[in-house]
Parts: structure tokens; C-alpha cells; sequence
């Protein structure tokens, strides 16, 4: 298949986004797709959680491959990211939450699709607005919001609201996918095993809108 890049991104944390690329790494593995996942982050949470599972189960066949991308050399990183748009197939970049590197403009450039994980509570709204504005100012990658971690049970009239003028709000600049709930399944994955069937309930709505938007093809 041909190559898309997708990054995995938002200057606000604990939204989740490690998490949620590992978890459509390993959704997409299982659809069939060939699929890498790179950490651009600075703390390498991924590679270090890819890393502690082979130490415990180094027998254990590997689904897909995770890499680490230095940021901080910025002709290593052009090369590297080059040769990433060549891979036959998905490249998911989990980046780090940071606008101050400018070393990141070359990956937001070289992305096909941004996914930028949200929350409703207005400071992570306010971060999100910032960073798709910076975003969109090196890049023209389509974007897709995962409203994650969301407490579906809350029904004040005031989050309703504010659910829905965000989720419309976004809705102008791209695609905002069904919500994914808050869940101890989504709290906690792995690089090496299938996702668990309460997983994948909770996930397919938002990774089955991803790959629809995105127009995946094997």
C-alpha cells in the first residue's frame, strides 16, 4: 500500500495521545494493515513501554515495530523522516507535546493526518486551539480529533454544552470522531498482545471513523 504518515499530537497533556497510538498501532496491525510506530518524544514513553514488554515476554512475536526518532539533530531527523514517507504503508509518530522545538515543523510538514486527542474542560480546549493554529500554520495534514477519556455518564446542561460548541468548533477545521469513554480498558495497553474484546468495543467507533476519514486502504 502506499505510504501515510499520522501524527499523534497535542501541547496539552494527559490526553492520552502514547496511549491512543499504541492502541490504533496495535488496531491496525489486527485489520491487517502494515503499520511502524515512531516516539519522537522526548521521554520515549512508548519505546520504554514496548521495551519492559519484550523484557518479560522476549518470545512473545512482535506485531509491530516501534523505533525511536532524536529530535534534537535536525539533518539526522530530515533524513530519517524522509525515509519514513517511503515505507509501504502507516507510520504513526507520537510526538511530543511542545511547540518551542522547531525541529518538529519538518515532521508536522511531512504528516498526511494529524489525530489530536481532546478533552471538554476549557483548558485543554484552549490548548487544542493553540496548537491547530500552529499546526496548520507549517502544514497542511488533515485533522482528527479523538475526544478521549470522556465521561459519558456526566449530563449538566453546562458540559453538554460545551461538548457540543467544541465539538462543532472543530468540526470547521476537521473531523471530530464518535468519543471514546472514559475506561480502565483504555487506560492501559499493550504493544505486544491483541486488543482485549472491551477494548476494541470502546475503541471502534473513533479508529473505524479514523481509517474512513483517512480513506486506509491495505
Amino acid at each position: 500500500m502506499k505510504n501515510i504518515t499520522i501524527i499523534f499530537s497535542n501541547i496539552k497533556g494527559g490526553v492520552g495521545k502514547t496511549t491512543l497510538c499504541a492502541l490504533f498501532a496495535s488496531y491496525l496491525a489486527e485489520k491487517g494493515y502494515p503499520v511502524i510506530a515512531i516516539d519522537a518524544d522526548l521521554q520515549a514513553s512508548l519505546y520504554r513501554h514496548r521495551q519492559r514488554e519484550k523484557d518479560v515476554a522476549s518470545d512473545t512475536q512482535i506485531p509491530w515495530n516501534v523505533e525511536m526518532l532524536d529530535t534534537s539533530d535536525s539533518d539526522k531527523l530530515v533524513q530519517v523522516v524522509n525515509k519514513l514517507k517511503s515505507v509501504p504503508g502507516i507510520v504513526l509518530i507520537d510526538c511530543p507535546g511542545n511547540l518551542n522545538d522547531r525541529n518538529l515543523a519538518y515532521i508536522y510538514k511531512s504528516a498526511d493526518a494529524a489525530i489530536i486527542p481532546i478533552s471538554f474542560d476549557a483548558d485543554t480546549v484552549d490548548a487544542t486551539g493553540i496548537f491547530v493554529k500552529a499546526l496548520k500554520s507549517v502544514s497542511s495534514a488533515d485533522l482528527v480529533f479523538v475526544p478521549n477519556r470522556i465521561n459519558a455518564t456526566e449530563r449538566k446542561s453546562e458540559e453538554i454544552r460545551q461538548r457540543e460548541q467544541t465539538t462543532g468548533y472543530l468540526g470547521l477545521v476537521g473531523t471530530v470522531t464518535p468519543m471514546v469513554k472514559q475506561s480502565v480498558a483504555v487506560k492501559r495497553y499493550s504493544t505486544l498482545y491483541p486488543l482485549e474484546k472491551n477494548q476494541t468495543e470502546v475503541l471502534e467507533p473513533a479508529f473505524s471513523r479514523i481509517i474512513e476519514k483517512l480513506n486506509l486502504s491495505k
